[in-house]
């Protein structure tokens, strides 16, 4: 499948899904003549115009136009944009179709200039999009005179960090093959470069890897395998600089840069994992790694961070409660 922007001859198909999916997917949520009156209104000629003041996409399946959507600048909220006409054929829904199509949006350039997305989502999709983060904007849960929820998600400028801090665990399961954009990974990168330095010694480097042939070659040596379908991965490298005297915050150093880039990665709608003793240990893989990267020898390759969006949802762990690990004025004080 591919998700591309939609072409004037993709019109027709189009105007065809929609009304496919008004009328079949959100039956019963909505009354008959609403749904008419809704298919009705999107012609070929409406989504043209449609696509003439947003970026629309469509995606494809063996030539065939399975779904849509699009994102705009949002005309009454400052550095925010919106998305609008996210429908999937209904005999393809069920397929992470809609899914793939919201990644694609959120990462348009109007996206990525914002720092909140907003919509309004029909009974029949609220769930949808509940699950993949979306919030009730202002806490509102009730439906407009439209019958619609106004939902919003926060993006990387918007999203505050107590809440990112509390949404972030960790990942072990699959990846979608969509690879990491570039400016994306430089700004992973740039928030562990920011991250505090013991005497700013600044012990940490970083690299970013995603081309698929030495992302195969870095596999090729972790056993057992962790992070295997990532299209990117990001190894951290250490070198022991003492701070004063005989004190080194190497350390101290990494696991800020660390701690800084998996909540970048987050923010930026990706999953990850800090991968650490499993390249450390005696078996020493992380050596491995780093010869295949053309690591100095002063240098230590401690750590790898796998980068990409997931296939499913991380399941926090179970933590103790605030009251077991946390006190004022004294341990053990309430």
């Amino acid at each position: 499948m591919t998700i591309e922007r939609l072409r004037p001859e993709d019109a027709r198909s189009v105007s065809d899904l929609i009304g496919s999916a008004l009328r079949l997917s959100c039956k019963g949520d909505y009354p008959e003549r609403v749904l008419e009156a809704l298919a009705g209104k999107h012609t070929p000629q409406y989504i043209l115009e449609r696509a003439n003041c947003t970026h629309f996409y469509v995606a494809r399946e063996d030539g065939a136009v399975v779904g849509c959507g699009a994102v705009a600048p949002h005309p009454g909220r400052e550095n925010a944009c919106a998305l609008t006409t996210v429908f999937v054929r209904p005999d393809c829904q069920g397929r992470g179709i809609g899914r793939r199509i919201l990644s694609v949006l959120e990462r348009d350039e109007f996206a990525l200039s914002s720092n909140r997305i907003v919509l309004r989502a029909s009974i029949t999709g609220l769930a949808f999009y509940r699950k993949l983060g979306y919030r009730f904007a202002g806490g509102n849960e009730t439906p407009d005179d439209d019958g619609l929820y106004g939902l919003e998600k926060l993006l990387p400028g918007g999203y505050p960090l107590l809440g990112l801090i509390a949404d972030r665990h960790s990942y072990r399961g699959a990846y979608r093959p969509e690879p990491v954009p570039r400016e994306h990974l430089r700004a992973i990168l740039e928030a562990g470069l920011a991250a505090p330095s013991g005497c700013n010694k600044q012990t940490v480097s970083l690299i970013a890897v995603d081309e698929p042939e030495l992302l195969q070659k870095l596999r090729a040596v972790i056993d057992p395998p962790v992070g295997e379908t990532a299209p990117a991965v990001i190894c951290v490298l250490s070198r022991h600089i003492n701070a004063y005297r005989d004190r080194c915050f190497a350390v101290q150093d990494y696991a800020a840069a660390i701690e800084n880039m998996l909540l970048a990665i987050v923010s930026l709608g990706y999953q990850s994992c800090w991968y650490e003793g499993h390249i450390t240990d005696a078996d020493r893989i992380g050596e491995k790694m780093a010869r295949i990267l053309g690591v100095p020898e002063d240098f230590e390759l401690v750590c790898f961070l796998p980068v990409g969006i997931a296939e499913s949802k991380p399941v926090p762990p179970k933590k103790k409660p605030f009251e077991e690990r946390a006190w004022f004025n004294g341990y053990g004080r309430r």
